[in-house]
């Protein structure tokens, strides 16, 4: 860390989030991420969304202590009603703060409360009590985060208008019905944002990307498209989703759904044999979806292991190539790939029968690489016409972050690269055993910067880009939305929106997106929870993936979860934490407990709606 910023106390106002390790006050400069052993709530308590004023202390190990919160995100509150001697007391989700009870409560509960402000204090009516069922889960996540759920009557009003494309709205479009377009997504996906399709030419390849022209029914100022900016993004839990738009056009109209025709707003790159991009046109368009494949499906018909068209096997595999050959340019230029885990729940009847890794297949990869350079592309074009957009950024580290990286690594045996970027790192990732990957993956990550929508023009680092945004789900993602809007508007040389529309619609999307993010991890949180609970006394192998002050994180290999094995549950000594080591020993066996261990445990406890699993060594 700089000298300047050793011991340094700021007073920082902006968004509080909760991650599994740390708190984060995430502000229009600067994301400050404190753990959750040295952040002082000091009498008050924070939910994810609030906007906040925090005391920030500078160090090696930062400290910071909450001031205030200056508006809540939600006016109601899930916890739990916990009786204390003889006292009861309302805990919020996620917190060890007790607040007063209003009114006759007689029983130990899981509600949604209203909190009441007055003079010098907070207390908690109850307002509804819900069971421990899993019927209640996504109930529970909406009231935690207020996620809005109905559209209200002028919303409905415009979708009665709202019908099947027909000849009169295909006027001034490009008829790509002909082609044999495809999409690519997930076995239970409903709303199809993009299809693709190409072309091998003499001198290389011709793309098409083609995006649900999402724009054509949400008018500017209409119900529907100030609903769409409310909500700000589709958010969706292991088994369910709570859609952007209405189900009308989500999951029909706009979808871009098989053996219908569908409007679109086509992007058509042109890239020689080496993957540049040598030419790119943007226009309105209607196509035909011929075949909805998933990315197993894809996979397995591109590696033979299922019977499939030749001629649609000879279409993938043309795909395959330029993706491949568009990956390898990116990674060549400087793009950034953390191995990140990501779990994947197995549904049967309503109920999560397993929980596994998502696995690494290329099928992903192809739709990954198309999507990018059709963003690309639409960022090229508005900033050469030096328009006015929504760009996603993502800043460099922060200096004082990749210092502490490099110490923690260079105590682990790692040496990080100096005057790093993007393009290093992935480099010094690929050196790293690939057992341990993902661990010290985990660790870069808490060193970067969040990804989020900005109007300045700064590049995206991971990525590698100069210039970059979203324009690829405007059925799921407001900022794509907008995007099109804006993109429509230069080609037609109509109006520039104005500054402050712009600045007001990238605050909106910039809370609705940590509020997403949240409540999705949340949803994730509680089906892990629940899962494992059916195995209480298990032994399961594990691998320590996170160390902090009081405990440890295993992840399961059995099962892909992640439990909490505290080192007051170590029983066999008392053990110190020494962080920049990632390691703990013990006092008098001098037994040593390092990130990236194999350990043996059982879950001895789960809390679902604090998404906590509790774990102890086997014997």
């Amino acid at each position: 860390m700089s000298k300047k910023h050793r011991n340094k106390k700021i007073t920082i106002k902006g968004l509080f989030k909760v991650n599994k390790t740390h708190y984060s006050i995430i502000t229009e400069e600067n994301t400050y991420s404190v753990e959750k052993d040295l952040f002082d709530f000091s009498d008050k308590f924070a939910q994810d969304g609030d906007e906040v004023k925090v005391l920030f202390i500078w160090a090696r190990h930062p400290k910071a202590k909450l001031l205030s919160v200056t508006k809540r995100h939600n006016k109601y509150v899930v916890g739990y009603v916990k009786k204390i001697n003889s006292s009861y007391f309302f805990v919020p989700l996620k917190t060890k703060f007790l607040i007063k009870l209003s009114g006759k409560v007689n029983e130990e509960s899981l509600v949604k409360a209203q909190i009441i402000q007055l003079k010098n204090t907070e207390v908690a009516k109850v307002i509804q009590t819900y069971s421990n069922s899993s019927e209640n889960d996504e109930a529970i996540i909406i009231a935690k985060y207020n996620l809005p759920t109905e559209f209200n009557s002028e919303v409905g009003c415009e979708l009665q208008s709202i019908n099947e494309p027909s000849k009169e709205d295909f006027v001034d479009r490009s008829d790509f019905r002909n082609l044999s377009t495809l999409t690519i997504d997930g076995a239970d996906a409903k709303d199809f944002d993009d299809a693709i399709d190409i072309e091998f030419l003499n001198d290389g390849y011709r793309l098409y990307v083609h995006i649900a022209d999402v724009s054509y029914y949400a008018k500017d100022n209409s119900a529907i498209e100030k609903s769409a900016l409310d909500r700000g993004f589709s958010v969706y839990f292991p088994q369910s989703n709570i859609p952007m738009l209405p189900r009308k056009l989500s999951d029909d109209i706009c979808s871009l759904v098989p053996g219908k025709d569908r409007l679109a707003f086509t992007v058509i790159l042109d890239f020689d044999k080496k993957g540049n991009r040598k030419a790119f046109k943007f226009t309105k368009s209607i196509i035909r979806n011929k075949n909805r494949l998933t990315y197993d499906f894809v996979e397995d018909c591109l590696n033979g292991k299922v019977d499939c068209d030749e001629n649609l096997k000879s279409y993938l595999h043309k795909m395959k190539i330029l993706a491949k050959i568009l990956s390898a340019r990116r990674f060549l230029k400087g793009s950034l790939e953390l191995d990140i885990k990501e779990p994947v729940f197995i549904i049967e009847n309503n109920e999560v029968v397993n929980i596994v890794q998502r696995p690494k297949i290329f099928a992903y990869e192809i739709i990954e690489e198309f999507m990018l350079a059709a963003n690309k592309a639409v960022a090229d074009y508005l900033k050469n016409k030096k328009k006015l957009f929504l760009h996603r950024i993502h800043e460099k580290p922060q200096t004082t972050k990749l210092m502490n990286l490099v110490s923690q690594l260079k105590e682990m045996d790692y040496i990080f690269p100096k005057k790093t970027n993007a393009k290093k790192i992935q480099k010094f990732i690929q050196s790293i055993d690939a057992t341990k990957r993902g661990i010290v993956s985990k660790l870069i990550l808490r060193s970067l910067e969040r990804a989020e929508y900005s109007l300045e023009d700064i590049g995206h680092f991971a990525l590698g880009f100069e210039n970059y945004t979203h324009f690829t789900s405007p059925i799921r993602r407001f900022p794509d939305l907008i995007i099109h809007k804006i993109l429509s508007r230069t080609l037609l040389n109509m109006k520039e929106y104005p500054y402050k529309k712009l600045e007001s619609i990238v605050k909106q999307v910039q809370k609705r997106e940590l509020v997403t993010e949240a409540a999705e991890y949340f949803a994730k949180d509680i089906e892990q929870a629940r899962f494992v609970g059916k195995y209480i006394g298990k032994t399961f192998n594990g691998t320590i993936v996170s160390m902090i002050g009081s405990g440890v994180f295993v992840e399961l290999k059995e099962i892909f979860a992640e439990g909490f094995l505290p080192y007051s549950a170590l029983k066999d000594d008392f053990y110190t934490f020494f962080e920049q080591k990632q390691m703990i020993i013990g006092r008098k066996t001098r037994k040593v407990y390092r990130l990236g261990d194999f350990i043996k445990v059982k879950p001895t406890k789960v809390d679902i709606y604090e998404g906590k699993i509790d774990l102890e060594l086997e014997n």
